[in-house]
């Protein structure tokens, strides 16, 4: 189902929009989302573990990581940081990773209680302060920047494949097709030492964001992305062309998107 918002601080207005499906292959949607224009926070998470872990998983990080960052619109300042804060940091960078340790945490806690051994999710959040996105992600959802008809890859995947190819073990063309390209090294849910990954970009009048799951990017090109993205229309056109461009192309996972976009100046 698809959401559209807005969003308006000053000269700031961005319009938001979302979509999700199920795709043609799996019974069950295990991603979730979360839009809060009032707040200005974005949220999208791809679970796993399987029998509704994953759902689980991706629900819980999406409420625990919005959750957090909502109450700093209501009360930044007595706020206390459980797992400390870095001064060499900015404010929204300590925010994010705290957010999603809590989520992390949180995660594990319920795994144990469940006996839900490999419940975890990937997540992609943005959160928008004073003409600038701060965001943060975990495993291999996306954000991806249109600005002047061109693409930009802001995340980087933590994936095994992926590592291979910045260390040039294997190339681009190979990783499409390596067996293991879905083989997450970093996740909510994770017992190992966790930290996600987190910066910020000021925004441009013109600029479109798009959040997405691996169910758009393993199906759909980088320059079919651009050129849906760079067409006149509404963000909710624009999310139904993506979701449908992927279940085109094979459909072989759940698919979320999210769609800002900057209209307003900085």
């Amino acid at each position: 189902m698809g959401v559209r918002s807005e969003i308006k601080r000053g000269l700031l207005v961005i319009d938001s929009a979302a979509l999700t499906d199920v795709g043609r292959r799996r019974q069950i949607n295990e991603d979730r989302y979360r839009l809060d224009p009032d707040a200005r926070v974005f949220i999208l998470a791809d679970g796993m573990g399987g029998h509704a872990a994953g759902s689980i998983a991706a629900e819980t990080a999406v409420a625990t990581i919005h959750g957090f960052l909502q109450l700093f619109e209501l009360a930044a300042a007595r706020l206390s940081w459980p797992f400390g804060y870095d001064a060499d940091l900015p404010f929204e960078h300590n925010a994010l990773r705290t957010a999603f340790r809590m989520a992390n945490e949180r995660i594990i806690e319920m795994a144990m209680e469940k006996g839900c051994w490999g419940m975890g999710t990937t997540a992609v959040a943005t959160w928008i302060r004073n003409g600038t996105v701060h965001y943060a992600h975990v495993g291999d959802n996306r954000l991806y920047l249109l600005r002047s008809n061109r693409l930009e890859l802001l995340t980087r995947d933590h994936t095994l494949v992926a590592e291979q190819v910045r260390r040039g073990l294997i190339t681009i063309e190979q990783a499409r097709m390596h067996p293991l390209r879905r083989l997450v090294t970093r996740a909510i849910g994770s017992r190992e030492p966790f930290s996600a990954d987190v910066s910020s970009l000021p925004l441009l009048d013109g600029d479109y964001l798009l959040l997405c799951s691996d169910g758009l990017t393993d199906q759909v090109s980088s320059d079919e992305m651009r050129e849906i993205l760079g067409k006149e229309g509404d963000l909710e056109t624009k999310c139904r062309q993506l979701v449908t461009a992927a279940n085109e192309s094979g459909g072989n996972d759940d698919v979320t998107v999210i769609v800002l976009r900057n209209r307003g100046g900085r």
